[in-house]
């Protein structure tokens, strides 16, 4: 499993995927630093967007939440799981 980090050391400007008992390393570690992959990674720790119309990258055409609302979202909900550990997170470390 792998665990979202924020260390304002090591990733001022975004997380840090990082695998268990490898904290940090840079040949294991992912950095995400693009707002675009914020709701990629969200969606794969349980983060809906409002519609299915919608990845979180496009405004949504049912209740009209632009591509930056939704992307925002996507981040708190990274943000508040800070330091968790999710088993589908680890395809974003396969090949690091």
């Amino acid at each position: 499993m792998a665990s979202i980090e924020f260390d304002n050391k090591y990733a001022p400007c975004g997380f840090l995927i990082v695998p268990d008992g490898g904290h940090y390393k840079d040949d294991d570690t992912l950095l995400i630093q693009s707002d675009w992959d914020y709701p990629g990674v969200a969606s794969r720790i349980g983060w809906q967007p409002c519609h299915d119309c919608t990845d979180g990258t496009v405004a949504c055409r049912i209740c009209g939440k632009s591509a930056s609302d939704l992307i925002s979202e996507a981040y708190d909900y990274i943000r508040a799981r800070d330091g968790q550990t999710f088993d589908l997170l680890d395809e974003y470390l396969e090949g690091v």
